[in-house]
């Protein structure tokens, strides 16, 4: 009887639509019972006959409605009512600006994913939201000819360090019978005008067969960044140790970076996400408001990071999440493949491997000068083979190392460790992997012979030199 009065485009809404009829039938039978109840020889009163009178006459209008109900005339009732917007409005606006603003709002969105790991397909939209606005917002959706839309669940992540913005996701769940290729963001009471639609990335899950094994997230490049040197030989060392992808939000550089950068983008190394957040938010260039004013953390640092791993989430097996002054060594390996085969080895396949935090200080030159190299003297930058002292990592310490991590098993991070994520953190030990960070000296109480001689970058000195420059 169900398929002769409504027409079904897929086996789910048929499935959808049984369910509801069982429902309404497990309802008429307790509605025939309380009838029968009432219409008892001890029950029969006036006041129970209107009783009984008033439940036949719901039990009618229910099973009348649903006899009129039909796909050709109403919206099946589990289905969300449209809008009467035209399909095409989704296709000549889709936007491909780093940042959208939502109308209404003190809201940047920044990209949108499809959510493969939630129980019910869903969007997650990564933004940057401003914390002490309190607005619900909602997903606007392609359905057929019409426009869905769909409650958006936010989330401001915790890592803000006390700024106005802060990094945030929207997750919704995609209605029955919707195109997932774009969405659009809106407030709950916003206009459906002048909509502009995202594109959703990651259509497609994988869990093998990546198209490449390392990458690196370097966040962010921003105040006409001119550290040059280094940035070169890290971008070879990279490549010496595995590496086959660098992703790099761009805010600014200075030309001679510029050089570099599409030298790198142009072996195809090197992928550049434009990142002009200066353009839109009053942004600091320090991790705390007191040492440079401004409404977001470090040029919004975090949502960059963010952002990487779910646009590298299907295309690389392991993400490097570490900036361009710094380098994850192995000490018993030589390569990431080697490095990476072990760790898994020693810890799982499933894990964030944690890092700490080891200062050489730029402040200290190698004395013996051996790398020292005249061809490098006119490159702007630092040349870490000649930062060879370490400062000794104290028992009490904040922990501000970095990661690599499975991005398939990440929801959340922020600069120094995973917020969320389906698995657990471990911390690599000392004499199996380091980070090397060179940056001004941290510990300024220090003594030059407080500091430890390590010169494990030197392994990888020759081949950088005689076949990269």
């Amino acid at each position: 009887m169900l398929d002769r009065r409504i027409s079904f485009k897929t086996e789910r809404e048929k499935e959808n639509a049984l369910s509801v009829v069982l429902k309404i039938r497990r309802e008429m039978v307790r509605l025939c019972a309380i009838c029968g109840y009432f219409s008892r020889p001890h029950r029969k009163t006036k006041a129970a006959g209107r009783i009984a009178m008033v439940l036949f006459v719901g039990m009618a209008s229910i099973f009348l409605i649903l006899c009129l109900f039909s796909s050709s005339s109403l919206h099946p009732i589990w289905q969300k009512r449209p809008w009467p917007k035209d399909l095409k409005v989704c296709h000549n606006n889709v936007t491909h600006d780093t940042f959208v603003r939502v109308n209404s709002s003190k809201m940047l969105l920044v990209n949108a994913y499809f959510e493969h790991r939630t129980l019910n397909a869903s969007i997650r939209v990564i933004a940057i939201a401003w914390r002490s606005e309190k607005i619900s917002f909602r997903c606007i959706f392609c359905c057929d000819d019409k426009l869905v839309s769909s409650p958006a669940k936010l989330t401001v992540h915790g890592s803000h360090f006390w700024f106005r913005y802060g990094t945030a996701d929207l997750l919704c769940e995609i209605p029955q019978g919707c195109g997932t290729e774009h969405v659009a963001v809106t407030t709950v009471t916003g206009s459906m005008d002048n909509l502009s639609f995202l594109q959703v990335h990651n259509q497609y899950r994988r869990e093998s067969d990546f198209p490449v094994d390392f990458t690196i997230c370097h966040s962010t490049m921003f105040k006409k960044y001119n550290n040059v040197l280094q940035f070169v030989q890290a971008m070879e060392m990279y490549q010496i140790l595995g590496a086959k992808r660098v992703v790099l939000y761009k805010t600014d550089c200075s030309q001679e970076m510029d050089k570099a950068i599409q030298y790198y983008t142009g072996i195809g190394l090197l992928e550049i996400v434009p990142w002009p957040i200066d353009k839109y938010v009053k942004v600091s260039s320090s991790w705390i408001a007191s040492l440079s004013p401004g409404d977001l953390h470090y040029y919004g640092q975090i949502p960059a990071l963010n952002d990487c791993i779910y646009r590298n989430m299907y295309r690389t097996k392991y993400l490097f999440m570490n900036d361009p002054d710094e380098i994850i060594l192995p000490l018993r390996n030589v390569t990431w493949y080697e490095f990476l085969g072990s760790l898994e080895a020693k810890y799982g396949s499933d894990v964030t491997f944690y890092f700490e935090n080891n200062v050489f200080p730029i402040e200290e030159l190698e004395e013996s000068g051996k790398y020292n190299l005249s061809e490098w003297a006119g490159i702007p930058g630092v040349n870490f083979l000649r930062h060879v002292l370490r400062e000794p990592i104290p028992k009490s310490h904040f922990t501000t190392g970095k990661m690599i991590v499975n991005p398939r098993r990440v929801f959340e991070i922020n600069v120094h460790r995973v917020e969320k994520q389906s698995h657990r953190t471990v911390e690599v030990s000392y004499d199996f992997g380091r980070l090397y960070h060179m940056r001004r000296r941290k510990n300024t109480k220090l003594k030059k012979n407080d500091l430890v001689m390590d010169k494990a970058l030197w392994r990888y000195a020759p081949e950088m030199i005689k076949e990269r420059f």
